[in-house]
């Protein structure tokens, strides 16, 4: 984890990943802006998307509620449970997302982590395209459903679905919490 300027990010880390188109990154430079509140730091960013209709007077800023995910070909969540729902756009590049039915619960190893008393975020050391049999001999067991997000692509999830998400290129994405 380091700080960079935007440009620096885009300069260092974007332009290489974008030069590569098969997905896979051609050196170990995998970086990602994750969750990041750029419209706050930069309003003059607003004008260029507009927010879905179904999430107008839902948005609160107690939920981080509009935040971008930048980053190169490679990057990739944990599996992971977010207590919001959630609309996620895909603005550019193509992303592969997992979603998990709460059956899966049983099969993916959860951890509670808990930011204060406000926001309770679950994840699963499961890594799901590579799944270790020694430490998570059940974990195979998880169904799930898959899609690829191209731009101009919108995903709903409900509050507290499992997911998994990994950038095929280089990415931008906003997502809308609420």
């Amino acid at each position: 984890r380091s700080v960079s300027t935007l440009g620096a990010f885009a300069r260092d880390f974007l332009a290489p990943s974008n030069a590569d188109h098969d997905g896979e990154p051609t050196t170990e430079r995998v970086a990602y802006v994750s969750q990041h509140q750029l419209f706050h730091e930069i309003p003059e960013l607003q004008r260029l998307f507009t927010v879905p209709l179904y999430t107008l007077g839902r948005i609160s800023v107690d939920t981080s509620a509009i935040n971008i995910w930048l980053g190169t070909a490679g990057t990739r969540t944990s599996i992971h449970r977010d207590p919001y729902l959630n609309i996620l756009c895909q603005v550019s590049g193509f992303k592969y997302v997992r979603i998990y039915d709460d059956d899966a619960t049983q099969y993916l190893y959860p951890d509670v982590l808990r930011e204060g008393n406000a926001n309770t975020f679950t994840r699963s050391p499961v890594d799901p395209e590579r799944v270790d049999q020694k430490a998570h001999p059940i974990a195979v067991k998880a169904e799930y459903v898959e899609c690829i997000l191209r731009p101009g692509d919108a995903l709903f999830m409900p509050k507290n679905v499992w997911h998994y998400v990994r950038s095929l290129n280089t990415s931008v994405s906003i997502n809308f919490w609420f």
